[in-house]
């Protein structure tokens, strides 16, 4: 049975989008967890899976320390996670745990701060799905990884300058991105505990070489017509980048903000002029000089 639905809502920009689309619930037969929402937009329809939600009030203790995470608005945490996590269905007869509302919430708030921070997720999900992903034809990242690689992101690199200019905010994503692929272990933000990269099926190690050859020379990704080509500027890093981006598998220090200053200097994207912060960064850079005399 298909049910006729219409609905309404207001853009951020003040523009207000009307959608008329069909519910169908054909999919209840076949034990989905979900009903099929079809919805006319324009020229094409789009395909919403709706997901019975339960709400519960109460906290999660694993979220707690979560909520100490610098880069984000004043109590803006505190507040999100306040509202605790939904209940959606994982068989039949039992209900999991969701935290993707909260994740939603999340980047709400990192929206409302100055900076390129939304921008730099745009542009990677549009070069994850035309350049890494071949259109969509192989399997590889989704929009949930670079999401949440977005947040750890900007836990990482809390100062406004950070995401300032939008080729910086582009590369304090990818530094992190790069790093969590090369020691296959991306790890839930609001439960670190749980590593968003294991048992996945994808072939991490190709991904890896995609994601760090767009990194190295950023240009050829990003044109949009022929006429555009051009010489390539050369490779910003050499191949030995790979073994300095593990050193967080081995010693769980290197995931802070020097180290990762460590990885924008290397692609010659560190600006930053806090001398307390270079100093870190320095500090941290003398430790893997050997690693950086490797790759130089």
């Amino acid at each position: 049975m298909d049910t006729g639905i219409r609905g309404w809502g207001q853009a951020r920009a003040g523009v207000t989008w009307v959608f008329a689309g069909s519910l169908n619930a054909a999919s209840l037969r076949e034990e989905q967890l979900h009903l099929c929402l079809l919805v006319s937009s324009g020229w094409r329809t789009v395909s919403f899976h709706v997901v019975p939600v339960v709400r519960r009030r109460l906290g999660v203790p694993a979220l707690e320390g979560a909520q100490q995470m610098p880069g984000f608005p004043e109590g803006s945490l505190r507040r999100v996670l306040s509202q605790g996590v939904d209940l959606v269905p994982a068989s039949a007869q039992l209900w999991r745990t969701s935290t993707d509302y909260l994740l939603t919430r999340l980047l709400g708030e990192l929206g409302s701060l100055q900076g390129h921070r939304l921008d730099s997720l745009s542009i990677l999900d549009r070069v994850n799905h035309e350049s890494w992903r071949d259109g969509g034809r192989t399997d590889g990242l989704t929009f949930g990884h670079l999401k949440m690689v977005l947040l750890w992101a900007s836990a990482l690199f809390p100062a406004p300058e950070d995401w300032a200019e939008l080729q910086g905010a582009v590369y304090r994503v990818l530094v992190v991105l790069l790093c969590c692929l090369a020691t296959r272990m991306l790890p839930h933000f609001l439960r670190p505990q749980h590593n968003l990269l294991q048992g996945s099926g994808l072939d991490l190690g190709a991904i890896y070489q995609r994601v760090e050859g767009f990194a190295s020379q950023p240009e050829a990704a990003l044109r949009i017509h022929a006429t555009h080509l051009g010489r390539s500027p050369p490779p910003r890093v050499s191949s030995g980048l790979k073994a300095l981006l593990q050193l967080p598998a081995s010693d769980p220090a290197y995931w802070a903000t020097a180290y990762f200053d460590v990885l924008l200097e290397k692609f010659r994207v560190f600006s930053i002029q806090d001398e307390d912060r270079i100093s870190a960064m320095q500090s941290i850079f003398r430790k893997t000089r050997t690693l950086g005399s490797e790759e130089s």
